[in-house]
């Protein structure tokens, strides 16, 4: 629980190289602390809370380990917490790297996105929005020729992807 604390009281800042080469000064973007993901997160700490033998309710700790996978073909890492499934469901927790585009592509499965922290512009061929955290998307393209991509904020970003039963 101390590293997760230790998140949510620093935040996460970034350093983005401007775009002259000559200058050797950098922009800091500092990113508002409402977020314990980051893209160095080993795990998430928490509680299991269960009926005990007794009918009372139990806690025990919960340790969710984080692995990091590659984003797409982008050159950069994606943070993933598999949190546990409900029966067909699969609910994970993305972190992304900032200031990444992400290529188009269909889903690989249908799945719900929510935004919980960062930005992004979520794209198609004809379609270009932003996305805040607290922005939803379905995805349900899975078999579409070009499919949906976008480009990452200046501070990342944190979503919750769930994938329903099948």
């Amino acid at each position: 629980m101390a590293r997760t604390a230790a998140y949510l009281s620093t935040g996460l800042s970034i350093a983005l190289a401007t775009a002259t080469p000559a200058t050797a000064k950098a922009k800091r973007v500092v990113c508002a602390p409402t977020t314990a993901f980051t893209t160095d997160l080993e795990y998430l700490d928490g509680y299991r809370v269960y009926t005990g033998p007794d009918g009372d309710s139990a806690v025990e700790p919960l340790r969710i380990p984080a692995r990091i996978v590659p984003l797409l073909d982008t050159g950069k890492k994606l943070g993933v917490l598999d949190l546990p499934r409900g029966g067909d469901r699969a609910v994970q927790i993305f972190i992304g790297a900032a200031d990444v585009d992400l290529p188009l592509h269909p889903a690989p499965y249908k799945e719900m996105f929510v935004l919980l922290g960062g930005s992004l512009t979520f794209k198609t061929a004809k379609f270009s929005a932003a996305m805040k955290p607290g922005s939803v998307l379905l995805f349900e393209d899975v078999d579409a020729r070009v499919g949906h991509g976008g480009r990452v904020g200046p501070c990342g970003y944190v979503s919750l992807s769930i994938k329903p039963p099948q």
